[in-house]
């Protein structure tokens, strides 16, 4: 690695970090948006297939975000409040998915528009992060009612894993 490339990384490393910490976010929100249909297709929501949803999860049948999202609303009767939140996080994740760095990379060479950028992918990401956190609830205890599963034990779990893996 050169100097201009051992540079261009230490620059720019806050602000990828920001950016992956962003789309892992967004695959989140998608994919709580899907288990949730999943969930209500099993207690027999009319129009959804578990069978459909589970292709949809493993990524046999692909839909984007807005897709899910739509067949949320059609399916799912909605407070107002979750329905605006679905919105403006589908509009951010949209904004970060699709162009946000790309659109801004004249941007990079500024450490101050650097740190203006960040903060830019901080504020879409609680867009999105507060719809899957209004998500959240539901998908919680439908899992623990339908499944069994004790959250907080694979949540222990799962922490514990992580810490033992560094």
């Amino acid at each position: 690695m050169d100097n201009f490339e051992r540079r261009k990384k230490e620059l720019l490393t806050p602000l990828l970090f920001e950016a992956g910490a962003a789309l892992l976010d967004c695959q989140s929100f998608e994919y709580s948006v899907c288990i949730l249909l999943f969930h209500f297709s099993r207690l027999g929501a009319e129009g959804l297939d578990p069978g459909r949803m589970v292709a949809i999860m493993e990524d046999i049948d692909k839909k984007t975000a807005g897709q899910l999202v739509k067949l949320l609303k059609q399916h799912l009767a909605l407070s107002e409040g979750i329905d605006v939140a679905l919105q403006e996080a589908l509009a951010a994740r949209n904004k970060l998915i699709h162009r946000f760095l790309i659109d801004n990379i004249e941007r990079f060479p500024d450490q101050a528009q650097r740190e203006t950028l960040t903060k830019e992918i901080r504020s879409l990401r609680r867009q999105v992060q507060k719809a899957e956190k209004m998500l959240r609830p539901f998908i919680e205890g439908l899992t623990e009612a339908l499944d069994g599963v004790d959250l907080k034990q694979f949540r222990a779990d799962a922490i514990s894993k992580f810490l033992e893996a560094s």
